[in-house]
């Protein structure tokens, strides 16, 4: 069984557990998670979709904070989570890290004047703003 474990700090978690047969198939689930009621009831709902191939599998349309750790979830299953900027640290002025760029955006912020205001991130020089910018089209885009 192989397992998918994604986590924001002292918020939400999924862990999606998983089992496939020689061609790709989903033979076995589970999707849990812990967050409010609005998240556990996405996890639900995306339950029922987990059927059939691995690669088939629908990605949640949505932003909201479970649609997009569900989408990272499958895309990670299948092979395909590949974000554009993957150093740890995003911003060298302010020295934010980049899971905290990531947690908030999963987390509302959709902008990334919001992304500025909540991590700091490209408030000083502003070299990392592309980078930042660039991870938050990826982020939102893997949910799509």
């Amino acid at each position: 069984m192989a397992k998918i474990a994604l986590k924001i700090p002292g918020r939400e978690q999924i862990e999606f557990d998983y089992e496939l047969d020689a061609s790709g198939n989903i033979q076995s689930s589970k999707l849990t998670g812990v967050g409010d009621h609005n998240f556990l009831i996405h996890l639900q709902e995306y339950r029922k979709k987990i059927k059939g191939r691995l690669q088939d599998l629908p990605l949640p349309a949505g932003r909201s904070t479970a649609e997009l750790l569900i989408a990272e979830a499958v895309l990670k299953a299948r092979g395909e989570w590949k974000p554009t900027f993957t150093d740890e640290e995003i911003c060298h002025c302010r020295g934010v890290p980049l899971a905290v760029v990531d947690a908030a955006i999963v987390c509302g912020a959709h902008t990334s004047e919001k992304v500025s205001a909540w991590t700091s991130a490209s408030t000083a020089c502003g070299t990392c703003r592309p980078d930042v910018e660039d991870h938050l089209r990826f982020r939102l885009r893997s949910g799509n």
